[in-house]
């Protein structure tokens, strides 16, 4: 398979981390403060600093203070959950495991400790840590508070209210108890729930029709804001652009709400003098759609608007960030996170002779340095069964896998659901919406080949041709299989068995 070529100066990891050190030991004597905010729900092109120019009640913007983080961060123009819902995007984030290796793809069941390794990770190696929870499905009852000195999951209230305000300052709380004796550092962790259904208008916040833009064409549709989701979904088919626009200006509220609560707390930080010598990573665990392809919610595919993601890296003050207040074009996956947080953290990398973190490679070479990222797959994953079984179980469920080809800038998706599998491609460069399948081009023929022979994404068993490694070439960490021939975890048994 061809490579990535360089197309910036490559720092390798070592001098990457050999740079914070330096500027930790001999201009910053404080230890690391590393905090890791999380936004549930939350699509990259609903922030103003990734595209969206759209103006609100009294001109309101739609994320005036994360735009503001951006210009002190390096903003990731290209990054990519690893599932369009909560527990196997987090869980990833915490273990550096694939999905389907992980196998935690189930709600409100309990999670296995080996899967929720980062956090009593940095703990064992000396951070302080503390963390604020307020997704329901996310809290000390499934495992997620491990590793956590101090832990609050109690504005995990369910669908409806706003608390990103209350959890951040509870969170700054911590902070203020925890640092005091940090001698080795503190981690912060804070789980933003807002732009989850149900969307809810924030007065002085409001968008849609109405508002800014579209003042001078409120809305006069059936809808008023507090439907529940199921019944929204049984009437998707008839639900107009206006009812549309009305349901994105309340979501696009709810995340000016989050970008609020957010200002506090970067102005709490720099009450306390912290703001400057923290490293502030930003993210979400997947995105939205609403009504892009009919649907409202999310886990369902693995198009756009439902795993690119938000990811801003804001780094201290004296470190010296290449990419600071700019945008990396790459392709960038969350697997890659907790790599990155134990070396923002601790100054090193995982213990790989432990397996520690899994797949995990640190992004520190390219946000301090600006280096290509090493990883060319992206891989995507969406196994959901809905916890209620109703006339919308079916639709809601999914069984479809995905890999992003950073090289030839295209996306592939395999969908099982329903036993048959269906594979399609699209064109990211020319097509970024991904509205065409091109699996069919002539064009693109001679590229197809590689993302069926890449592990579980074969629609069907190729004829003829030797099945995919169980281990990929661009993946060098990963001990070498006793074979390299198999399907992968997407099949029962040998070549040509069937997909399950």
């Amino acid at each position: 398979m061809p490579q990535l070529a360089p197309s910036r100066f490559v720092v390798p990891l070592g001098v990457a981390l050999a740079l914070l050190v330096f500027a930790s030991s001999c201009s910053r004597p404080e230890p690391p403060l590393v905090i890791w905010i999380e936004v549930d729900t939350l699509r990259a092109d609903a922030l103003g600093c990734y595209g969206n120019t759209a103006t609100g009640e009294n001109g309101a913007t739609a994320s005036p203070q994360l735009d503001a983080l951006a210009k002190d961060s390096v903003r990731f123009e290209r990054a990519y959950s690893v599932a369009p819902w909560t527990i196997p995007s987090l869980v990833t984030q915490l273990s550096g495991l694939w999905p389907w290796e992980h196998g935690e793809t189930r709600l409100l069941e309990p999670i296995g400790e080996a899967h929720t390794e980062l956090v009593p990770l940095l703990r064992a190696r000396g951070l302080r840590t503390a963390g604020v929870m307020t997704n329901f499905v996310a809290t000390s009852k499934q495992g997620f508070e491990r590793g956590f000195e101090r832990w609050d999951d109690s504005f995990a209230q369910g669908h409806e209210g706003s608390f990103a305000e209350p959890a951040l300052q509870k969170l700054l709380a911590f902070g203020d108890e925890l640092r005091a004796d940090a001698p080795d550092g503190l981690l912060l962790f804070g789980w933003l729930f807002e732009p989850h259904y149900r969307y809810e208008s924030h007065e002085g916040l409001r968008f849609g029709p109405g508002f800014g833009a579209a003042a001078s064409t409120p809305y006069a549709g059936p809808l008023n804001g507090d439907e529940e989701l199921n019944a929204l979904l049984r009437e998707r088919a008839t639900l107009t652009h206006a009812d549309r626009a009305f349901l994105r200006g309340n979501y696009q509220s709810e995340v000016a709400e989050v970008d609020r609560a957010l200002g506090l707390f970067v102005a709490g930080l720099k009450e306390r003098g912290l703001y400057d010598r923290a490293w502030i990573v930003f993210t979400a665990d997947h995105g939205e759609e609403v009504l892009d392809r009919g649907w409202i919610g999310h886990s369902v595919t693995l198009h756009d608007e439902l795993v690119r993601v938000p990811l801003l890296v804001k780094p201290p003050r004296d470190v010296d960030a290449k990419l600071r207040g700019k945008a990396c074009e790459d392709y960038v996956s969350l697997i890659d996170l907790p790599a990155t947080l134990h070396a923002l953290a601790t100054g090193k990398e995982p213990d790989r002779a432990k397996r520690e973190l899994g797949h995990s490679r640190s992004l520190v070479p390219t946000i301090v340095g600006g280096a290509q990222p090493a990883r060319r797959w992206l891989y995507l994953h969406t196994d959901f069964r809905p916890v209620v079984q109703d006339d919308l179980a079916a639709a809601k469920s999914a069984d479809q896998w995905g890999v992003i080809d950073a090289l030839r800038h295209a996306k592939w998706i395999v969908d099982r659901k329903g036993g048959e599998a269906r594979g399609r491609l699209f064109d990211l460069a020319r097509d970024p919406r991904e509205e065409r399948d091109v699996a069919g081009d002539v064009a693109w023929s001679k590229d197809l080949a590689p993302f069926q022979r890449l592990r579980v994404l074969v629609p069907t068993p190729l004829e003829g041709a030797v099945p995919a490694p169980t281990r990929l070439p661009e993946e060098p960490w990963i001990p070498r299989a006793t074979t390299s021939e198999g399907l992968g975890p997407g099949f029962d048994g040998p070549a040509g068995a069937t997909p399950r």
